[in-house]
């Protein structure tokens, strides 16, 4: 039986079944057998937040609570870009009496509708630079466990233990969707 480092026992789901799956594998295993697309697996990482999630699915049944979502994202910090240079690139540019055309063709035509001579076109050289963004830090998110409406007010919910809610990792990122966000996460 595979559990995290906080000795949480994962659950995977397999959408139309009734099993519960402790291991990855088994739960791949099984969805090979049936021919089930293994991307459509619920993954919960413990017993814990599967358990608080089907409470939430019947809140939402009974109508206490709306829009019930699972895993959702908030970009906490955006991703770090440089713009850097690549390479010049040669462009042609046909000028038919100060009009710009990227296409030969296109100064072709502007001359027939205008009655001109295909000699009255002139190819313009010149070299553009290109550049690309490179990432130089990802973004940093959240992913909330639970996301729902109650009495008209968003609550963002995270199924925590008591080691895991003392994680310099989560304590950061739970102040930040405060600052960031104004979302205090409610954790159970």
């Amino acid at each position: 039986m595979r559990q995290n480092k906080f000795f949480a026992k994962k659950v995977y789901i397999v959408p139309g079944s009734n099993h519960r799956f402790r291991t990855e594998h088994d739960a791949k295993f099984y969805c090979q057998q049936r021919g089930i697309d293994f991307d459509t697996v619920e993954k919960y990482d413990s017993t814990k937040e599967y358990e608080r999630w089907l409470a939430l699915q019947q809140d939402q049944r009974d109508g206490k609570i709306a829009d019930l979502r699972r895993q959702v994202v908030y970009e906490l910090i955006p991703a770090q870009i440089e713009r850097i240079y690549v390479r010049d690139k040669v462009v042609k540019d046909w000028m038919v009496e100060n009009e710009h055309f990227p296409r030969q063709r296109d100064a072709q035509v502007y001359c027939k509708n205008h009655g001109l001579q295909y000699a009255s076109i002139q190819l313009i050289w010149f070299t553009e630079p290109i550049f690309k963004d490179k990432v130089i830090e990802k973004n940093a998110v959240y992913t909330a466990d639970f996301v729902y409406r109650k009495d008209g007010h968003l609550i963002v919910e995270d199924c925590k233990s008591e080691i895991t809610r003392k994680e310099a990792d989560y304590v950061l990122r739970r102040k930040l969707m405060l600052h960031v966000h104004n979302i205090r996460i409610l954790e159970t």
